[in-house]
């Protein structure tokens, strides 16, 4: 009798082991599905998806909205007498416009307050002469480049031998005038701080400062101080071939939306594939 009550107890013992071993079992295999299930849920593919692109609201909308200062030739250029915009990225938005079959509203902001204004949704796009760089990438998203430039000093044409290098102009004895708030301040306050700087509110008064002896310096982009300089016999677009950096103008548009990121990097593509840009370059800088 003993032995018996032994083997039935023995044996309900073993029975409730595979019962929780295979419970346990069960419960270990289960849960790689849940865990799978809630990272694709989670994924940030999965996410955007169900949020509703600028894209869409663009094209739903019937405009697109296109930030830029007016004050930065020839990319941007508010005429007074026209009261319209015009330049380089004017040119490209209303191209951008008709690709996507919406009109073009372009809204006026500053380089202190673009980026502020972007985020505020003040615009879907910031056009104009904006320099890419990682400080940008990190507040919104920043596209391919489109055209190269430097920063270059715009001096008069009587000191195109005085100005040749950084320690040149880096001197208490040299005025410089900077528009606020832009890569141009930027560099100037890096680079130059043994100068005489002054912050001029109004970039397209800077050029014509120095040229009437104001200022002795504008440190700008390679394409702006050529710009200027064509159209003033006064002043000299200095070191334009060999420029103290090198950059990319691009085009800035709120991250985290992938859709209209790649639209926009395709548009892009597309530009200077087909020609457009070379025919606007020509049009503007030629």
């Amino acid at each position: 009798m003993a032995k018996n009550w032994k083997k039935v107890l023995l044996a309900g013992v073993v029975s409730l082991s595979l019962v929780a071993t295979g419970f346990a079992a069960n419960e270990v295999l289960r849960t790689p599905d849940v865990s799978a299930k809630s990272a694709s849920s989670q994924a940030p593919g999965q996410l955007k998806k169900q949020a509703e692109s600028q894209l869409d609201e663009i094209i739903e909308r019937g405009y697109i909205r296109v930030g830029m200062t007016g004050d930065y030739k020839p990319f941007t250029y508010l005429n007074p007498e026209t009261k319209e915009y015009e330049g380089y990225d004017v040119d490209a938005m209303k191209e951008l416009g008709k690709d996507l079959g919406v009109d073009v509203q372009f809204v006026n902001t500053t380089w202190s307050t673009m980026m502020k204004d972007l985020q505020n949704d003040k615009f879907d796009i910031a056009v104009g002469g904006v320099t890419r760089n990682t400080a940008r990438q990190k507040t919104a998203y920043v596209s391919q480049g489109y055209i190269s430039f430097g920063k270059a000093p715009l001096i008069r044409a009587e000191d195109k031998d005085k100005y040749l290098t950084i320690e040149d102009i880096n001197k208490p004895s040299v005025r410089i005038g900077v528009n606020p708030g832009g890569t141009n301040e930027v560099f100037v306050r890096e680079h130059l701080k043994n100068a005489n700087v002054t912050v001029v509110p109004n970039n397209l008064d800077i050029p014509h400062l120095v040229a009437d002896g104001t200022y002795d310096v504008m440190i700008t982009d390679t394409i702006e101080a050529i710009t200027y300089a064509k159209a003033d016999s006064r002043l000299y677009a200095a070191l334009t071939d060999k420029p103290f950096t090198n950059s990319e103008k691009g085009y800035m548009i709120p991250r985290g939306d992938f859709e209209y990121a790649s639209y926009l990097e395709m548009w892009i593509d597309e530009m200077k594939l087909q020609g457009k840009f070379d025919a606007i370059h020509k049009k503007w800088l030629e």
